[in-house]
């Protein structure tokens, strides 16, 4: 079985390591590719946008679902784009004159469908309760650098001291469309987030699981102990040994056992 994995905003595919790995020691045939303007200069990703990312991953996605039945994941951005390619698959609404195939399954880790939400009330950022504004009066904000207890629990390289607010609006944007689209989604669907996610409120895997019409739905909302690295389920060392094992058997459930090969494109 073919596996795309695609990794989150301001990160590169080093952040799946983990469960790449371990979905390949599975005998996956697993894609990880560098979305646009990802793992370069921040100008270059401060220019990249929503809609270059969301091809990029449609083109890989296409390149292993033309070698076989493919299953389709990511993390955080890379999870709403996931999502989204699975909606125009099941909607056969094709976006460039070509039908995507529907996933085998699909894996959300980490997946926010909401930056904000008013019940339950949680929000990233107050500024996202007005993106649209927010995004054309201050659309780079500069954060303070992970602590390093954050770092030994849970590494991650990205960008972590930028957050583009063009960003999140087109995410934003993604979101609703996706939202509208889970009644849609028929392939086996497994949720993993951690209970302490601050960035990805657990409220947007129970709706994840709830409106996609996928059966069977799996969700595991983790606990960890550690209050650092909330949002980063694969490396946490909490967390990355029990997502990974869910991935596999949750792949397995899928094929039944698949076989080893090289990757795809």
């Amino acid at each position: 079985m073919e596996c795309l994995l695609l990794h989150g905003l301001g990160g590169t595919p080093d952040e799946l390591t983990p469960l790449a790995q371990r979905l390949a020691a599975a005998g996956l045939r697993v894609s990880t590719p560098l979305l646009p303007g990802h793992g370069a200069s921040e100008a270059a990703w401060l220019a990249s946008a929503y809609g270059q990312w969301r091809a990029a991953a449609r083109a890989a996605y296409a390149a292993c679902a033309a070698q076989g039945p493919t299953l389709l994941g990511g993390y955080s951005l890379g999870g709403l784009l996931a999502l989204d390619l699975a909606v125009e698959a099941a909607a056969q609404a094709p976006a460039h004159g070509e039908e995507l195939p529907a996933p085998a399954g699909l894996l959300a880790v980490a997946t926010p469908l909401f930056l904000h939400h008013w019940r339950p009330f949680f929000t990233v950022g107050w500024r996202c309760l007005a993106l649209p504004l927010w995004s054309r009066l201050t659309p780079v904000l500069r954060l303070p650098p992970r602590s390093a207890a954050s770092r030994a629990v849970a590494p991650w390289r990205g960008f972590e001291t930028v957050c583009s607010l063009r960003h999140l609006r087109q995410m934003a944007q993604a979101q609703a469309r996706v939202r509208r689209g889970l009644g849609l989604l028929r392939a086996p669907l497994c949720v993993i987030q951690l209970w302490s996610d601050a960035s990805c409120h657990p409220y947007n895997a129970w709706y994840l699981a709830r409106r996609a019409a996928a059966a069977p739905t799996r969700l595991h909302l983790l606990p960890v102990r550690s209050p650092h690295g909330g949002h980063l389920p694969i490396s946490h060392r909490e967390s990355r040994e029990t997502v990974a094992a869910l991935a596999v058997e949750f792949a397995r459930s899928l094929s039944g056992g698949p076989g080893s090969a090289a990757p795809c494109a």
